[in-house]
């Protein structure tokens, strides 16, 4: 399986609205620059992850893009499947009997369970520690 440029920018556009809070909507010229994102790709993209409901609209004005869910609840694996369809890395047709077979079922079902485990909290969070920012909340 490879990480496409379409996951990346997925994944980096919702990591963006993140940063921005719950409430704060952003418009995609926005992202597209602050993340370096080609303007057109992204909002296909933005398209994709508005039908997903990882993602909502405002029109408008002052419209843009905000989250639908809270980033504690969207996982990498939500956003992969978002833009490109079910994951699987095995043949359907491949024969469950084989020890080898088993082996990356297992591999598979790892790889599924990691990225369901990684949150976009996860990674404003580990960007937070990069950067050495604090943040208090009351």
């Amino acid at each position: 399986m490879k990480i496409t440029a379409r996951v990346e920018y997925a994944v980096l556009a919702l990591f963006e609205l993140a940063l921005g809070g719950a409430d704060r909507q952003l418009q995609a010229r926005e992202i597209s620059t602050r993340q370096g994102i080609p303007l057109r790709f992204l909002e296909q993209i933005l398209i994709q992850l508005k039908k997903a409901g990882l993602v909502k609209s405002v029109r408008g004005a002052s419209g843009g893009y905000l989250l639908g869910k809270h980033p504690a609840d969207i996982t990498l694996r939500d956003v992969l499947e978002a833009v490109e369809g079910e994951l699987t890395l095995l043949d359907p047709h491949l024969s469950a009997r084989s020890m080898v077979s088993q082996v990356w079922r297992e591999v598979e079902k790892d790889f599924l369970d990691k990225l369901s485990s990684i949150t976009v909290q996860d990674l404003v969070g580990r960007k937070i520690r990069q950067d050495g920012i604090l943040s208090y909340q009351i």
